[in-house]
């Protein structure tokens, strides 16, 4: 009975990654040289590369792609660290915002997605009516992989073993935002992992604080992301951004895990939905982190 459990929690994890993947590969191949237009556009002053970084990672779901497009420029010399920084700032609200929407119950949307999706991708007659498909079949599979990961849990909520098992690994913050941060670096989706979360709290396998905690090591994991891609690279200057938005990250969590106890109480009464909570965390830790250092992104641009 467990192993059956673990494998089907791995299928789901599985897919859900796969579902990411086709929706952000469709989006790079339909749009990849707009938005990377976009990004350069808006590399200006730190406001308008602020909402260029949210917009341009809530259509794409990976602010390492967006960080990657943006440390080339920098590279290059093309760009200054201050609106690159923004635009990081930008882009890790901005992958929050799918998870937002799949924390309501929209889990029937995803037939309707798989219709559409294999109409489009067949028929279509323009590339990006094709790629368009896979970003609605992707779409598809990752409210289909939800589904699955809630069914899996919820029969082993009272199992004893399990519940153990959590308990086990979540018994400390510092290791909670670890664990998590090791699990993002590897699945290089925080949005996959959050919503891992979010289907452990809606199954009462962890306590809101806990699934704070956790989402707190997946933001920490998305920004380790970036400088591992950076140090593959021959050119210094690569490491720059993806060391500062990491910066950023640390103090923030830093400044966050002292207080979550009392943080997670105040979610809890504002919104008892521990799935909501969860993915209202994840925005409001972003947003927060985004407010603290829009305006004072200058002495990490000389790190």
């Amino acid at each position: 009975m467990a192993s059956m459990i673990i494998l089907d929690l791995m299928g789901g994890v599985a897919l859900l990654l796969w579902g990411l993947h086709m929706v952000r590969t469709g989006i790079i191949r339909a749009f990849g040289s707009n938005l990377r237009r976009l990004l350069a556009v808006a590399l200006r002053n730190r406001g308008s590369a602020f909402l260029a970084g949210m917009g341009v990672t809530a259509v794409l779901q990976s602010s390492t792609a967006t960080g990657l497009m943006v440390t080339s420029f920098v590279a290059g010399g093309l760009v200054d660290m201050v609106p690159a920084l923004a635009i990081m700032l930008g882009a890790n609200v901005g992958t929050t915002l799918i998870v937002q929407v799949l924390s309501y119950n929209v889990s029937a949307v995803a037939p309707v997605l798989f219709v559409l999706g294999l109409v489009a991708f067949n028929r279509g007659r323009r590339t990006w009516i094709r790629d368009m498909g896979r970003v609605s079949i992707g779409l598809g599979l990752m409210l289909l992989a939800l589904h699955t990961l809630l069914d899996t849990l919820a029969p082993a909520e009272d199992a004893p073993l399990a519940r153990a098992l959590f308990e086990s690994i979540t018994d400390q913050p510092i290791l909670r935002v670890l664990m998590a941060a090791i699990l993002t670096w590897a699945a290089h989706s925080s949005a996959a992992i959050v919503l891992i979360v979010m289907s452990l709290a809606y199954s009462h396998f962890i306590t809101v604080s806990a699934g704070f905690a956790l989402v707190l090591g997946a933001n920490l994991g998305s920004a380790i992301n970036p400088v591992v891609e950076g140090g593959t690279s021959n050119n210094p200057a690569t490491l720059r951004l993806p060391i500062g938005n990491l910066i950023n990250r640390i103090v923030g969590i830093a400044l966050v895990l002292p207080f979550l106890g009392p943080v997670a109480d105040m979610f809890s009464q504002v919104q008892p939905d521990p799935t909501r909570a969860t993915a209202d965390f994840h925005t409001a830790f972003n947003l927060a982190l985004a407010a603290a250092f829009i305006f004072v992104l200058d002495p990490l641009a000389y790190c």
